[in-house]
């Protein structure tokens, strides 16, 4: 009856112990992200640009970037839960779309190198910052329209650089984004 009694206890404290040990990670993640969310995080050390990714046959460029929200309008962090194409993903089961680009639609040539890009530079499970537009705080078709940070890049920027978007020059007048020297470089 002892030993039952021991072992029971044991497994009670292990669980317990899980428990802390999550919940005092939950609490610096969420530490971290309130303490950066309107800061500038500094990148430690650069990839390597143009680099041939194994097996799929994309091309990247990987333009790391000083990351921090700006302006108003909604700053949100969060996991990557899908990717739906080159230039819409969804965050913690809200619907993202890239501020001022465009990629090829399903069925539409480079449709799948656009999404297959992001999946590669950002893929489900990454954590990113999204920068929601202040001109376009209505959104789009249900999704939030703004910058999107992961892994130290900005999402619009790195698929305008490999090509598989182009900048939607009718929305420069009215993105509080335009002005930015990778947007301006595409023709905003």
């Amino acid at each position: 009856m002892k030993r039952n009694t021991i072992i029971a206890l044991g497994a009670v404290g292990i669980i317990v112990l899980f428990f802390v040990i999550i919940l005092g990670e939950f609490q610096q993640i969420s530490n971290n992200n309130t303490e950066t969310r309107n800061q500038d995080l500094q990148i430690d050390a650069p990839k390597e640009p143009d680099s041939e990714n194994q097996g799929l046959g994309i091309t990247t460029k990987i333009n790391p970037v000083k990351q921090g929200c700006s302006g108003d309008a909604r700053c949100i962090s969060g996991s990557v839960t899908r990717i739906v194409d080159g230039d819409t993903i969804t965050v913690d089961g809200q619907s993202i779309r890239f501020a001022l680009v465009n990629t090829p639609e399903f069925g539409e040539n480079d449709y799948t190198q656009a999404k297959s890009y992001i999946e590669t530079v950002c893929p489900v499970g990454s954590q990113v910052l999204v920068d929601e537009d202040d001109g376009q705080t209505g959104g789009s078709h249900g999704r939030i329209i703004g910058v999107v940070y992961c892994n130290n890049l900005n999402l619009s920027q790195e698929i305008l650089e490999v090509g598989h978007a182009e900048v939607l020059s009718s929305i420069c007048k009215k993105s509080e984004f335009a002005n930015e020297d990778w947007a301006q470089k595409f023709g905003c």
